[in-house]
C-alpha cells in the first residue's frame, strides 16, 4: 500500500481511463467491482476531500 493519499484532482478522475481506476484501487488494496462511472465516483470518494468535489 502507497504511503499517500494520490494527488490527482476531480478534473484528472472525470478523464482517467479505467484500466488506471483499476489499478489505483487495487494498490489501495480498495474494491473493483463496478462500471467505470461507479469506480470512478467510488475512487473520487475515497481520495478527494468533500470540498474538492463540488
Amino acid at each position: 500500500m502507497p504511503l499517500h493519499y494520490p494527488r490527482y484532482k476531480k478534473s484528472d478522475y472525470e478523464k482517467m481511463p479505467e484500466w488506471q481506476i483499476d489499478h489505483l484501487l487495487k494498490d489501495y488494496g480498495l474494491p473493483v467491482a463496478g462500471d467505470v462511472n461507479q469506480k470512478r465516483r467510488f475512487a473520487m470518494g475515497a481520495f478527494l476531500w468533500p470540498e474538492q468535489l463540488n
